[in-house]
C-alpha cells in the first residue's frame, strides 16, 4: 500500500464517521510536489471535508492537502466513455446538457427528473449517464422495490438511478420506500436521476413522492413528431421569430410590443437576447434573427448567444426560460 494510501486509511479510521468512509472510498489521492491532492465525488463533499476535518487531513497525511471537488464523469473508471447521446431538437440538447452537469456536480440540482412520452430517449440518456460516470452510479431495481424490498436501502454510491418511476404506480408501500430512499440520498449530499413516462403529476404517485420528484429539477424529453398524410406548410422564420418573441415576453413578464423596440430596460434585453441565442442555436439564419430583432451587426448577435450560454450555465432557471423560447422551433 502507498503512503497516500495509508494517510487515506489512517483518515477514515480517525473521522469515525459512515458519510466520511463512504466518500473517501469513492475519493482518489495523488501526491504531488509538496504534499497531497485529494479528490473527492463533489463540491458538497470538498466543502465537508474542508470546512469540518482540515486539520485531521493534514494530520493523516503529514504534509499540505488540497482538496478537489472532481465529479465523477471525470475519474479513471470512465475513460471508455460513449458519445453523448443525440435526442430530437432543443428539448433533446438541453436534456443531454442536464444530464451532463447532473453527473459533473458542477451547480446541478440534487434530484433531476426526465419525463416524457414512450420512446423519446429517457431511457438512452439515462443509461449513458450510466456508462460515463461508471462505478460512481447506483442503479436501483423498481422490480424489487415493488416485490416489497430494498426497505432499508442506503444507497452508499454518489449517483443514484432509476429507470421507468412510473411503474411504482398504485404500489403505495413502495413509493414509501422510495421516499426513504431520495431522502437518505439528500442527506448525504448525494445526487438523484429519474426516468417517469408522462409527467411525474400525472403518474399515479402519492403526495409525498410527487412533492419530493417534482420539487427537484424537471427536464422534459420529448419524442419526434411525425405527421401522417400530407405534410403541414412550414412556419416562415418571421413567424417563427414572432411566435418566440411572444413566448419571451410572458417569460420575462415584459410588454410584447417593448421587443420590436430599441429599449435598453433590462428585461427586455435579457429577454431580446434569449430570442436571438434560442433562434441561431435552433438553426435559423443570424442575418434575418438580427433583422427581425432590430440589430444591425451579426457581431451583435454572437455576444446575444455567448451572453444567454453564461447564462445558462451558471443559472438553471435561466436555462429552463431559454428551453421554453426555443420550443417554438420544435411544434409542429
Amino acid at each position: 500500500m502507498s503512503d497516500a494510501q495509508e494517510a487515506l486509511t489512517r483518515l477514515k479510521e480517525s473521522l469515525c464517521s459512515k458519510a466520511a468512509a463512504v466518500w473517501l472510498d469513492a475519493a482518489r489521492v495523488e501526491q504531488v510536489r509538496g504534499g497531497y491532492v485529494l479528490r473527492v465525488t463533489g463540491p458538497f463533499q470538498k466543502r465537508w471535508f474542508e470546512e469540518r476535518h482540515g486539520d485531521a487531513i493534514q494530520e493523516a497525511f503529514g504534509a499540505p492537502v488540497r482538496i478537489v471537488a472532481d465529479g465523477p464523469a471525470r475519474r479513471k473508471e470512465t475513460r471508455h466513455r460513449r458519445a453523448a447521446p443525440r435526442l430530437n431538437g432543443p428539448a433533446g440538447e438541453f436534456a443531454v446538457r442536464m444530464v451532463r452537469a447532473f453527473l459533473e456536480g458542477d451547480g446541478a440540482a440534487s434530484c433531476v427528473v426526465l419525463y416524457g412520452p414512450p420512446r423519446a430517449g429517457k431511457s438512452v440518456l439515462l443509461d449513458w449517464a450510466c456508462s460515463r460516470a461508471g462505478a460512481a452510479i447506483f442503479r436501483l431495481d423498481l422490480e424489487r422495490l415493488r416485490r416489497g424490498g430494498s426497505r432499508g436501502l442506503v444507497p452508499r454510491k454518489p449517483l443514484v438511478v432509476a429507470d421507468g418511476l412510473e411503474q411504482l404506480s398504485g404500489r403505495q408501500q413502495a413509493q414509501r420506500t422510495l421516499c426513504m430512499i431520495l431522502d437518505a440520498v439528500q442527506d448525504r449530499g448525494h445526487r438523484f436521476l429519474g426516468t417517469v413516462e408522462g409527467h411525474p403529476a400525472q403518474a399515479g404517485f402519492l403526495p409525498a413522492l410527487g412533492n419530493r420528484l417534482m420539487g427537484g429539477l424537471l427536464v422534459p424529453v420529448e419524442a419526434e413528431i411525425v405527421v401522417k398524410g400530407a405534410p403541414a406548410a412550414p412556419q416562415t422564420d418571421d413567424a417563427l421569430l414572432a411566435a418566440m418573441k411572444d413566448v419571451a415576453a410572458r417569460l420575462f413578464q415584459v410588454e410584447r410590443e417593448l421587443l420590436d423596440s430599441a429599449t435598453k430596460r433590462r428585461a427586455v434585453v435579457a429577454a431580446r437576447r434569449t430570442v436571438i441565442a434560442a433562434a441561431c442555436r435552433g438553426g435559423l439564419d443570424a442575418k434575418r434573427v438580427a433583422l427581425a430583432c432590430g440589430i444591425r451587426s451579426e457581431r451583435s448577435v454572437r455576444e446575444a448567444c455567448r451572453w444567454a450560454d453564461r447564462e445558462a450555465a451558471r443559472d438553471e432557471a435561466f436555462a429552463a426560460t431559454m428551453h421554453q423560447v426555443a420550443q417554438v422551433l420544435a411544434s409542429p
